[in-house]
């Protein structure tokens, strides 16, 4: 009889033991799960990051990173040294100018590529001659999804 109690109790306790176990396990799968889709997912599937990416250089006067932002047919056609030759005198990278907000005018995508038509305030701050001032500029940009990220373009009007 001793014996036979001792037998149930240790059933009991595995299968307890068990069950414990399952719930365990079934709890780190679900929590790995949840991690890995947070962690693989693509960062952002609107283009308005890599125009909001594109204003953040232009900013920063970061002229490497907007070559960064380039598209790879725009890389294969300038050097990085080439571009920042190119834009030595661009008005955007003027002490004081900077990119204040964007409106969207037309946006057209896919899942790799984009045309983004935005007004993009160009704040201008006061000196001498002129008294501060937001002047609205026209962009026209083309975006493609390229290593992870919009890479970004200006297209003339």
């Amino acid at each position: 009889m001793q014996e036979e109690k001792k037998s149930i109790q240790k059933k009991w306790f595995v299968h307890g033991l068990i069950i414990i176990l399952i719930i365990a396990g079934g709890a780190i799968v679900i929590l790995n799960t949840q991690n890995f889709i947070t962690q693989s997912s693509v960062p952002s599937t609107d283009p308005e990051t890599g125009l909001k990416m594109w204003i953040e250089a232009v900013n920063g006067r970061n002229i490497d990173r907007l070559y960064d932002l380039a598209p790879d047919e725009i890389k294969d056609q300038r050097t990085r040294d080439q571009f920042k030759n190119d834009n030595k005198n661009n008005i955007l990278f003027k002490p004081g100018n900077y990119l204040d907000n964007y409106t969207l005018l037309d946006k057209k995508q896919n899942a790799t590529s984009a045309q983004i038509v935005a007004e993009i305030s160009l704040h201008q701050p006061e000196n001498q001659e002129t008294p501060g001032q937001e002047i609205p500029i026209f962009y026209k940009f083309a975006l493609f999804y390229e290593h992870g990220e919009w890479k970004i373009w200006t297209i003339k009007f």
